[in-house]
Protein backbone atom coordinates (compact mmCIF):
# COMPACT_ATOMS: atom_id res chain seq x y z
CA UNK A 1 0.00 0.00 0.00
CA UNK A 2 1.26 3.31 -1.00
CA UNK A 3 2.12 5.81 1.99
CA UNK A 4 0.41 8.85 2.24
CA UNK A 5 2.19 12.29 3.57
CA UNK A 6 2.21 12.96 7.01
CA UNK A 7 4.00 15.24 9.57
CA UNK A 8 7.35 14.71 10.65
CA UNK A 9 7.71 12.54 13.97
CA UNK A 10 8.12 14.42 17.30
CA UNK A 11 8.39 13.71 20.96
CA UNK A 12 5.19 15.58 21.84
CA UNK A 13 3.50 13.31 18.80
CA UNK A 14 4.70 9.84 19.92
CA UNK A 15 3.36 10.38 23.23
CA UNK A 16 -0.14 10.89 21.85
CA UNK A 17 -3.33 11.87 23.14
CA UNK A 18 -5.26 9.43 24.55
CA UNK A 19 -2.99 6.66 24.25
CA UNK A 20 -0.84 5.23 26.74
CA UNK A 21 2.43 3.83 26.27
CA UNK A 22 2.51 2.29 29.79
CA UNK A 23 4.62 -1.27 30.45
CA UNK A 24 3.27 -4.60 30.98
CA UNK A 25 5.31 -7.33 32.35
CA UNK A 26 6.38 -10.21 29.83
CA UNK A 27 4.71 -13.91 31.41
CA UNK A 28 4.74 -17.12 30.83
CA UNK A 29 2.07 -17.72 28.36
CA UNK A 30 -1.42 -19.29 30.21
CA UNK A 31 -3.26 -22.68 29.74
CA UNK A 32 -1.96 -26.24 29.25
CA UNK A 33 1.64 -26.59 28.01
CA UNK A 34 0.55 -29.00 25.21
CA UNK A 35 -1.12 -26.41 23.40
CA UNK A 36 0.32 -25.53 20.47
CA UNK A 37 0.68 -21.67 19.23
CA UNK A 38 0.11 -20.46 15.97
CA UNK A 39 3.78 -19.80 13.59
CA UNK A 40 2.59 -16.86 11.40
CA UNK A 41 3.07 -17.32 7.41
CA UNK A 42 3.72 -14.63 5.70
CA UNK A 43 1.17 -13.19 3.25
CA UNK A 44 1.32 -10.42 0.38
CA UNK A 45 0.02 -6.81 1.71
CA UNK A 46 -3.81 -6.38 -0.49
CA UNK A 47 -5.46 -6.52 2.23
CA UNK A 48 -6.90 -2.94 3.17
CA UNK A 49 -7.66 -0.50 0.22
CA UNK A 50 -9.09 3.19 -0.18
CA UNK A 51 -7.67 4.64 2.80
CA UNK A 52 -8.38 8.06 3.20
CA UNK A 53 -8.39 10.79 6.34
CA UNK A 54 -11.43 11.51 7.51
CA UNK A 55 -10.27 13.69 10.08
CA UNK A 56 -7.26 15.73 12.15
CA UNK A 57 -4.03 16.26 10.56
CA UNK A 58 -3.69 20.14 9.75
CA UNK A 59 -6.82 21.40 11.70
CA UNK A 60 -6.88 18.74 15.13
CA UNK A 61 -5.39 16.62 16.49
CA UNK A 62 -6.90 13.21 16.90
CA UNK A 63 -6.77 9.66 18.32
CA UNK A 64 -8.56 7.13 19.52
CA UNK A 65 -11.48 6.04 16.74
CA UNK A 66 -14.61 4.47 18.06
CA UNK A 67 -17.04 3.12 15.52
CA UNK A 68 -20.75 4.24 16.25
CA UNK A 69 -23.52 1.15 15.76
CA UNK A 70 -24.28 1.76 12.63
CA UNK A 71 -21.22 2.58 11.21
CA UNK A 72 -21.48 6.19 10.05
CA UNK A 73 -19.74 8.18 12.52
CA UNK A 74 -16.55 7.61 14.45
CA UNK A 75 -16.14 8.86 18.43
CA UNK A 76 -12.54 10.35 18.52
CA UNK A 77 -10.10 11.60 21.38
CA UNK A 78 -7.78 14.51 21.00
CA UNK A 79 -4.32 15.63 21.95
CA UNK A 80 -3.21 13.37 24.87
CA UNK A 81 -6.61 11.98 25.46
CA UNK A 82 -8.34 15.46 26.46
CA UNK A 83 -11.52 16.54 24.31
CA UNK A 84 -14.08 14.27 22.81
CA UNK A 85 -15.49 14.78 19.52
CA UNK A 86 -17.57 13.00 17.11
CA UNK A 87 -16.98 12.74 12.58
CA UNK A 88 -19.63 12.02 10.55
CA UNK A 89 -18.14 10.05 7.96
CA UNK A 90 -20.73 11.13 5.11
CA UNK A 91 -20.01 14.60 5.35
CA UNK A 92 -16.54 14.75 7.43
CA UNK A 93 -18.25 17.10 9.76
CA UNK A 94 -16.40 16.97 12.98
CA UNK A 95 -18.71 17.89 16.10
CA UNK A 96 -16.57 19.06 19.49
CA UNK A 97 -18.85 17.17 21.95
CA UNK A 98 -16.68 18.35 25.19
CA UNK A 99 -13.09 19.87 24.86
CA UNK A 100 -12.15 19.08 28.26
CA UNK A 101 -13.18 15.81 28.71
CA UNK A 102 -10.46 12.80 29.51
CA UNK A 103 -11.60 9.70 30.67
CA UNK A 104 -13.63 6.78 29.45
CA UNK A 105 -16.33 7.22 26.65
CA UNK A 106 -18.16 4.93 24.54
CA UNK A 107 -21.57 4.98 22.15
CA UNK A 108 -25.06 3.56 23.75
CA UNK A 109 -26.05 0.49 21.55
CA UNK A 110 -28.37 2.48 20.04
CA UNK A 111 -26.00 5.14 18.51
CA UNK A 112 -28.27 8.18 19.75
CA UNK A 113 -25.94 9.15 22.53
CA UNK A 114 -22.53 9.09 23.84
CA UNK A 115 -21.40 7.95 27.39
CA UNK A 116 -18.96 9.81 29.50
CA UNK A 117 -17.54 8.86 32.40
CA UNK A 118 -17.36 11.74 34.90
CA UNK A 119 -13.87 12.11 36.76
CA UNK A 120 -13.68 11.11 40.33
CA UNK A 121 -17.46 10.19 40.82
CA UNK A 122 -17.70 6.35 40.58
CA UNK A 123 -20.71 5.19 38.56
CA UNK A 124 -21.47 8.84 37.24
CA UNK A 125 -22.09 9.53 33.80
CA UNK A 126 -22.61 12.07 30.94
CA UNK A 127 -24.93 10.74 28.47
CA UNK A 128 -24.54 13.18 25.60
CA UNK A 129 -26.26 13.72 22.28
CA UNK A 130 -24.06 13.62 19.54
CA UNK A 131 -26.15 15.92 17.36
CA UNK A 132 -26.81 18.79 20.13
CA UNK A 133 -24.36 18.36 22.64
CA UNK A 134 -26.75 18.06 25.28
CA UNK A 135 -26.04 16.14 28.35
CA UNK A 136 -27.21 14.61 31.49
CA UNK A 137 -26.24 12.97 34.40
CA UNK A 138 -27.11 8.93 34.63
CA UNK A 139 -26.18 6.64 37.28
CA UNK A 140 -24.29 2.92 35.83
CA UNK A 141 -26.00 2.95 32.47
CA UNK A 142 -27.40 -0.41 31.56
CA UNK A 143 -25.10 -0.56 28.40
CA UNK A 144 -21.87 0.33 30.10
CA UNK A 145 -19.40 -3.11 31.45
CA UNK A 146 -20.33 -3.50 34.80
CA UNK A 147 -17.50 -3.67 37.92
CA UNK A 148 -17.65 -6.46 40.59
CA UNK A 149 -17.16 -4.83 44.46
CA UNK A 150 -14.43 -7.25 44.54
CA UNK A 151 -12.41 -9.17 41.92
CA UNK A 152 -10.77 -12.24 43.82
CA UNK A 153 -8.60 -9.31 45.44
CA UNK A 154 -8.74 -5.54 47.04
CA UNK A 155 -9.06 -4.29 43.68
CA UNK A 156 -11.99 -4.29 41.50
CA UNK A 157 -12.85 -6.42 38.06
CA UNK A 158 -14.48 -5.21 35.11
CA UNK A 159 -17.37 -7.84 33.34
CA UNK A 160 -15.92 -7.40 29.65
CA UNK A 161 -18.07 -10.25 28.42
CA UNK A 162 -20.98 -12.26 29.96
CA UNK A 163 -23.04 -14.27 27.57
CA UNK A 164 -23.32 -17.76 26.04
CA UNK A 165 -22.15 -19.37 29.04
CA UNK A 166 -19.07 -17.65 28.92
CA UNK A 167 -17.75 -14.55 31.07
CA UNK A 168 -14.44 -12.43 31.26
CA UNK A 169 -13.44 -10.23 33.83
CA UNK A 170 -10.72 -8.02 33.92
CA UNK A 171 -8.68 -6.48 36.71
CA UNK A 172 -7.53 -3.06 35.17
CA UNK A 173 -4.94 -2.34 38.37
CA UNK A 174 -2.92 -6.21 38.44
CA UNK A 175 -3.48 -6.54 34.54
CA UNK A 176 -5.01 -9.75 35.37
CA UNK A 177 -7.77 -11.35 33.03
CA UNK A 178 -10.09 -14.56 34.32
CA UNK A 179 -12.36 -16.44 31.72
CA UNK A 180 -15.33 -18.99 32.35
CA UNK A 181 -15.79 -21.48 29.22
CA UNK A 182 -19.07 -22.97 30.17
CA UNK A 183 -18.26 -24.66 33.79
CA UNK A 184 -14.64 -23.94 33.51
CA UNK A 185 -12.32 -20.93 34.88
CA UNK A 186 -9.24 -19.70 33.33
CA UNK A 187 -6.64 -17.22 34.43
CA UNK A 188 -5.41 -16.20 31.14
CA UNK A 189 -3.02 -13.89 32.08
CA UNK A 190 -2.24 -13.17 35.97
CA UNK A 191 -0.86 -9.88 36.30
CA UNK A 192 0.71 -7.26 33.74
CA UNK A 193 -1.99 -7.39 30.56
CA UNK A 194 -3.45 -4.54 28.88
CA UNK A 195 -5.98 -3.81 26.35
CA UNK A 196 -8.08 -6.62 26.87
CA UNK A 197 -10.44 -7.37 23.27
CA UNK A 198 -13.16 -10.19 23.29
CA UNK A 199 -14.50 -11.58 20.38
CA UNK A 200 -17.96 -10.82 19.87
CA UNK A 201 -19.05 -14.68 20.65
CA UNK A 202 -16.86 -14.59 23.71
CA UNK A 203 -14.77 -17.29 22.59
CA UNK A 204 -11.81 -15.68 22.79
CA UNK A 205 -9.50 -12.84 23.95
CA UNK A 206 -6.79 -10.97 22.87
CA UNK A 207 -4.19 -8.67 24.96
CA UNK A 208 -0.67 -7.62 25.28
CA UNK A 209 1.89 -7.80 27.49
CA UNK A 210 5.34 -5.39 27.50
CA UNK A 211 6.11 -1.71 27.43
CA UNK A 212 4.04 -0.31 24.22
CA UNK A 213 7.49 0.33 22.63
CA UNK A 214 7.69 -3.59 22.26
CA UNK A 215 5.25 -5.08 22.85
CA UNK A 216 3.99 -8.92 22.83
CA UNK A 217 0.56 -9.72 21.71
CA UNK A 218 -1.47 -12.79 23.44
CA UNK A 219 -4.71 -14.52 22.12
CA UNK A 220 -6.30 -17.42 23.84
CA UNK A 221 -9.56 -18.86 23.71
CA UNK A 222 -11.19 -18.81 27.09
CA UNK A 223 -10.58 -22.32 28.48
CA UNK A 224 -6.89 -20.87 28.50
CA UNK A 225 -5.32 -22.32 25.51
CA UNK A 226 -3.15 -20.15 24.18
CA UNK A 227 -3.59 -19.51 20.18
CA UNK A 228 -0.97 -17.13 19.44
CA UNK A 229 1.58 -15.46 20.59
CA UNK A 230 3.87 -12.63 18.72
CA UNK A 231 5.08 -8.80 18.18
CA UNK A 232 2.09 -6.18 18.91
CA UNK A 233 -0.88 -4.76 20.75
CA UNK A 234 -4.11 -3.05 20.89
CA UNK A 235 -6.22 -5.86 18.92
CA UNK A 236 -9.64 -4.92 17.08
CA UNK A 237 -11.66 -7.96 16.87
CA UNK A 238 -13.41 -8.82 12.55
CA UNK A 239 -17.17 -9.94 13.62
CA UNK A 240 -16.33 -13.45 12.61
CA UNK A 241 -14.42 -13.89 15.50
CA UNK A 242 -11.49 -15.84 13.40
CA UNK A 243 -9.38 -12.36 12.50
CA UNK A 244 -8.39 -10.01 14.26
CA UNK A 245 -5.75 -6.37 13.19
CA UNK A 246 -3.13 -5.50 15.68
CA UNK A 247 -0.44 -2.64 15.56
CA UNK A 248 2.78 -3.20 15.25
CA UNK A 249 4.74 -1.03 16.97
CA UNK A 250 8.64 0.06 16.54
CA UNK A 251 10.77 1.34 19.13
CA UNK A 252 13.08 4.76 18.92
CA UNK A 253 15.02 7.06 21.47
CA UNK A 254 13.18 10.17 22.63
CA UNK A 255 15.09 13.60 22.88
CA UNK A 256 15.35 12.70 26.91
CA UNK A 257 16.51 8.88 25.82
CA UNK A 258 13.43 7.68 26.87
CA UNK A 259 12.07 4.72 25.07
CA UNK A 260 9.20 5.94 22.48
CA UNK A 261 6.84 4.54 19.82
CA UNK A 262 8.91 5.82 16.62
CA UNK A 263 6.58 4.03 14.01
CA UNK A 264 3.90 1.50 13.62
CA UNK A 265 2.17 -0.70 11.01
CA UNK A 266 -1.47 -2.91 11.42
CA UNK A 267 -1.45 -6.34 10.39
CA UNK A 268 -4.56 -8.59 9.92
CA UNK A 269 -4.12 -12.33 11.96
CA UNK A 270 -5.98 -15.14 10.45
CA UNK A 271 -5.96 -17.47 13.27
CA UNK A 272 -7.29 -20.35 10.79
CA UNK A 273 -4.13 -20.79 8.92
CA UNK A 274 -1.90 -18.47 10.79
CA UNK A 275 -1.34 -16.27 8.18
CA UNK A 276 -0.57 -12.66 9.50
CA UNK A 277 -0.91 -9.97 6.95
CA UNK A 278 1.06 -6.81 6.20
CA UNK A 279 -2.42 -3.97 5.65
CA UNK A 280 -0.07 -0.89 6.27
CA UNK A 281 3.71 -0.47 4.60
CA UNK A 282 4.19 4.08 5.78
CA UNK A 283 7.60 3.94 6.85
CA UNK A 284 6.26 8.05 7.68
CA UNK A 285 3.20 7.42 9.95
CA UNK A 286 2.69 5.47 12.97
CA UNK A 287 -0.52 3.60 12.69
CA UNK A 288 -2.15 2.46 16.02
CA UNK A 289 -5.40 2.24 17.56
CA UNK A 290 -7.67 -0.01 14.97
CA UNK A 291 -10.94 -0.41 15.22
CA UNK A 292 -12.82 -2.46 13.21
CA UNK A 293 -16.43 -1.14 11.64
CA UNK A 294 -19.66 -2.83 12.96
CA UNK A 295 -20.36 -4.67 9.87
CA UNK A 296 -16.40 -6.09 9.26
CA UNK A 297 -16.00 -4.27 5.83
CA UNK A 298 -13.77 -1.39 7.50
CA UNK A 299 -11.10 -0.19 9.43
CA UNK A 300 -10.54 2.97 11.25
CA UNK A 301 -7.46 4.07 12.35
CA UNK A 302 -5.27 6.92 13.96
CA UNK A 303 -1.75 7.96 12.57
CA UNK A 304 -0.06 8.68 16.01
CA UNK A 305 2.72 11.12 13.88
CA UNK A 306 0.09 13.30 11.93
CA UNK A 307 -2.96 12.98 14.52
CA UNK A 308 -4.89 11.97 11.82
CA UNK A 309 -8.05 8.73 11.74
CA UNK A 310 -7.92 7.15 8.48
CA UNK A 311 -10.28 4.63 7.14
CA UNK A 312 -10.02 1.98 4.85
CA UNK A 313 -11.64 -0.80 3.27
CA UNK A 314 -10.89 -4.31 4.03
CA UNK A 315 -10.43 -6.56 1.19
CA UNK A 316 -13.00 -9.51 0.99
CA UNK A 317 -15.72 -8.29 3.21
CA UNK A 318 -18.99 -8.69 1.83
CA UNK A 319 -20.95 -5.83 3.66
CA UNK A 320 -21.36 -2.73 2.16
CA UNK A 321 -20.57 0.96 3.16
CA UNK A 322 -17.02 3.04 1.47
CA UNK A 323 -15.34 5.29 4.20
Amino acid sequence: MRAWPTAAIGTALLVAAGCDTGSARSAEPPGSASAALVVPAPAEPTQLADVRRIAGGADSFVVTPRWSPTGDRLLLSGYRGVGLCVVDLGTLDLRWLDPAHVGRALWSPDGHSVAQAVAHAQGDWLLRDPLTGEAEHVLDPSFVPRRIARFEGPADGEVLYDGNGRRTVYDEYHGRIVAWDGARRAVLEDEDAAGPRVSLDGRRVAWWTGHLVAPTLHVADAGGRMLFEGAGAQAAWLPDGERLVFADPVAGVGLQGAPIVAGAELRLLDLRDGTVTELTVTPDATEMEPAVSPDGARLAFADWASGSILVGRLAGATAGGAP
